[in-house]
């Protein structure tokens, strides 16, 4: 029980904005799921350090604390966790300047958010994908991203119709 007070600790760090006793708080957190052979906990403990570590910039540690996090949801078989360490990663890969990485970490994570039924972070991560392939000027691929999160969320089909007239007219759709 340990553990889920450390990292009930480390989330309230979080929202108070104190990064740095967050990480070592959430570091904590990880090191006694792991004394209490918690790997699930470790897994998730780790995510979150990740993510602390990414709003620090310090991003060499984001990546591989986040990389360890999604080898420890793949060895479990956690879909859901595998997914938001693939978006945070994704987020990351991004910010690094390594678009090609961040979009097949943005696309995986959809599909598993789909995979899990979490229609919202499914949507969002398709949003962040379509943004991202816009920014680069990939036109039709950001705009097939963006149906793909108007359909997770249920979205108006009126747009969602405007939006695939040059889907299909270029055989995309």
């Amino acid at each position: 029980m340990e553990a889920e007070a450390l990292r009930a600790e480390a989330l309230h760090l979080c929202r108070a904005g104190r990064l740095n006793d967050a990480a070592v708080a959430f570091e904590q957190a990880r090191t006694a799921y792991l004394a209490e052979q918690n790997d699930a906990g470790a897994a998730s403990a780790a995510n979150d350090l990740g993510v602390i570590y990414y709003r620090m910039g310090h991003r060499a540690e984001a990546r591989q604390v986040l990389q360890d996090a999604l080898a420890a949801f793949e060895k479990l078989g956690n879909v859901a966790g595998q997914a938001k360490a693939l978006g945070n990663l994704a987020q990351l890969m991004q910010r690094a300047g390594d678009q090609a990485a961040a979009e097949r970490n943005y696309q995986r994570a959809a599909e598993l958010f789909r995979l899990v039924g979490d229609r919202a972070l499914e949507s969002n991560t398709y949003r962040a994908l379509s943004q991202m392939q816009l920014q680069r000027g990939r036109w039709l691929e950001a705009l097939a991203a963006y149906d793909r999160a108007l359909a997770a969320k249920g979205g108006s089909g009126l747009l969602r119709a405007f939006l695939r007239i040059p889907l299909r007219l270029l055989g995309m759709r």
